[in-house]
């Protein structure tokens, strides 16, 4: 699965949560996620934040509710891989304010995308530190796409850090990407194209 296909699905699959009844969630990863996504579809479905004119106040809305459920550390840590040890901790701070932002185009830029897609929980797995909300995306067409939720237990709470979506991870998809560039370029390099990508 490409890169588009994987942004895509993510975006549908945090707002297709929606429509999920919160008795079937078994744990409070589970219901953390649910509630979180309740929140950016009550942000959807707001009148006053409807048309063009409104697109940017409604997706700042929507990220606002939306973020606090990645750890997106944990998600650039693991998306540098073996190259993180060696930066340095300006160096890591920058890296993830920019995967961060990667993450906030990706999914943001595909919530007005929407058309009613439905999800069924297929698992919930947990232990102390780590769980798996697994489900599945049902398209209008009848399509169906697997989406897993990798979460983790920090002092703060339940937090997503990687997406499998049909069995590819978000996370590894985009550690092939680095590593593809660092194999021949500098870590600096690799900022820059980030840098420019995003501007």
């Amino acid at each position: 699965m490409n890169y588009r296909k994987i942004t895509s699905a993510l975006g549908i699959g945090m707002l297709s949560l929606a429509f999920i009844s919160p008795l079937l969630w078994a744990g409070e990863p589970g219901k953390l996620l649910m509630e979180t996504i309740d929140k950016g579809f009550a942000i959807l479905k707001d009148p006053s934040l409807k048309g063009d004119e409104k697109v940017q106040e409604r997706r700042q809305k929507l990220w606002k509710e939306i973020s606090p459920i990645f750890n997106f550390e944990e998600m650039s840590k693991r998306a540098l891989g073996q190259h993180w040890k060696s930066r340095t901790p300006e160096e890591k701070d920058e890296f993830v304010e920019l995967f961060t932002n990667i993450m906030k185009d990706a999914y943001i830029g595909k919530t007005d995308t929407y058309s009613g897609e439905k999800v069924v929980i297929i698992s919930e797995k947990q232990d102390k530190k780590y769980a798996t909300v697994q489900t599945k995306i049902i398209t209008n067409k009848g399509t169906e796409i697997s989406v897993d939720y990798n979460m983790l237990n920090n002092p703060g709470g339940w937090a997503i850090y990687d997406v499998i979506i049909e069995g590819v991870s978000l996370v590894n998809n985009y550690r092939s990407q680095f590593n593809n560039i660092l194999i021949k370029s500098s870590y600096k390099e690799l900022i820059q194209k980030i840098k420019a990508k995003q501007s």
